[in-house]
């Protein structure tokens, strides 16, 4: 049985999908009874408030908060750690700590999401001022890749980001491995037949941000919407105020939105079991666990070709392929999947198959043979 410290700088939510994914494999391996324990950046106290110094000295406060759990809880025989917090744990390795094997986990590389915000910039979707592209590229991004060298092994999610670390010389082939996240088993088992009444109309789930294509979204459904369609939107989850979601939108559009707060998974779930289709536009993501979710629930998804979708929804089988920011191309696809219950039927159970062998359970056991990997090769060195 391995003694394991997942660690990450995410908030205490387990809504929340970076922090979901910890409190899940937690759940996992102490089923399977190993011991597990939880850092997150609510005990990473030593970490500045200010997001600029925060990213600066974020992987130091990581340090002294993984030297103060093992000495209270005893020593681990694996560190994950996410992104840039693991670099002075796996480059120094003090005392304890060098007994340890690290692994450095992305859920989602931040390089890929600079790019993505500069893409932002570009398209007028948000201010990035010269500051920030230049402090963050040399300091958080200079983090994440030295953090990725010195653990004993990556963990990603998708091949996208493995060819660009492969492409950038962090890691050899050999070193990284790839794992995506699941869905929890008992909603595989129980999962809602292919006749379930549904005509709650479309959903988008996840935070109002950019980077989920909110702007493309919204020009879109108000295009469907004053194109004569007639179908409630529901945002579930967008974490900010339900009149700034709103304003998202036109006037003449609000009347066809339901705004909900973040919920828990049990209310997500059922979410998924009523809605007709899920929109999923975002322009970057590391893995985007609400895709897997709704397939596994015979939701239909219409997705950009991001994270996982770009494997898992293949158009026309088990769901719709739209361009990233093209909110003609989405308006078309949910106008089609919305006439076409013939299409919804096809990409439902397509979308269900594809989704049974995804689970949380599934995606432990791969891990823990990350975890084997990763000791062997702490030993070797």
């Amino acid at each position: 049985m391995l003694r394991i410290l997942l660690a990450g700088d995410y908030p205490p939510d387990a809504r929340l999908g970076s922090t979901k994914v910890l409190v899940k494999l937690q759940e996992e391996f102490r089923q399977l009874g190993h011991t597990c324990d939880l850092l997150l950046a609510d005990r990473l106290t030593a970490a500045p408030r200010n997001p600029y110094l925060r990213q600066a000295f974020g992987p130091i406060a990581a340090l002294r908060a993984i030297q103060q759990q093992m000495a209270t809880q005893g020593p681990y025989d694996i560190l994950d750690i996410a992104s840039a917090e693991g670099l002075w744990v796996g480059a120094l390795r003090p005392g304890e700590l060098r007994k340890a094997a690290v692994v450095s986990r992305s859920n989602g590389l931040e390089h890929l999401n600079y790019r993505r915000m500069l893409d932002d910039h570009a398209a007028g979707l948000l201010y990035k001022p010269w500051s920030r592209r230049l402090f963050h590229p040399a300091v958080r991004l200079t983090q994440v890749a030295a953090a990725a060298r010195h653990a004993d092994r990556l963990l990603l999610l998708n091949d996208m980001d493995r060819d660009f670390v492969l492409a950038q010389g962090w890691k050899d082939q050999a070193d990284i491995d790839v794992v995506p996240h699941g869905v929890s088993s008992r909603f595989l088992v129980d999962a809602p037949p292919a006749d379930q009444p549904r005509g709650r109309g479309l959903l988008f789930c996840g935070s109002w941000t950019g980077v989920k294509g909110t702007a493309y979204l919204a020009d879109a459904f108000t295009r469907v919407v004053r194109g004569g369609t007639g179908v409630n939107l529901t945002i579930l989850g967008g974490g900010i105020p339900e009149a700034d979601v709103r304003g998202a939108f036109p006037a003449d559009v609000q009347p066809w939105l339901t705004v909900q707060e973040r919920a828990s998974e049990d209310v997500v779930m059922a979410a998924y079991r009523t809605h007709d289709a899920l929109i999923w536009p975002s322009t970057y993501e590391g893995f985007g666990m609400v895709v897997v979710e709704a397939m596994s629930q015979r939701l239909p998804v219409i997705a950009t070709p991001v994270g996982c979708a770009a494997s898992l929804v293949e158009d026309e089988v088990s769901g719709l392929r739209v361009p990233a920011r093209d909110a003609e191309a989405l308006a078309a696809a949910i106008r089609r999947l919305l006439q076409s219950p013939d299409l919804r039927a096809r990409c439902a159970n397509a979308a269900a198959v594809k989704a049974q062998t995804m689970s949380w359970t599934a995606t432990a056991q791969r891990t823990l043979d990350v975890y084997d990997r990763a000791m062997v090769g702490a030993r070797a060195h």
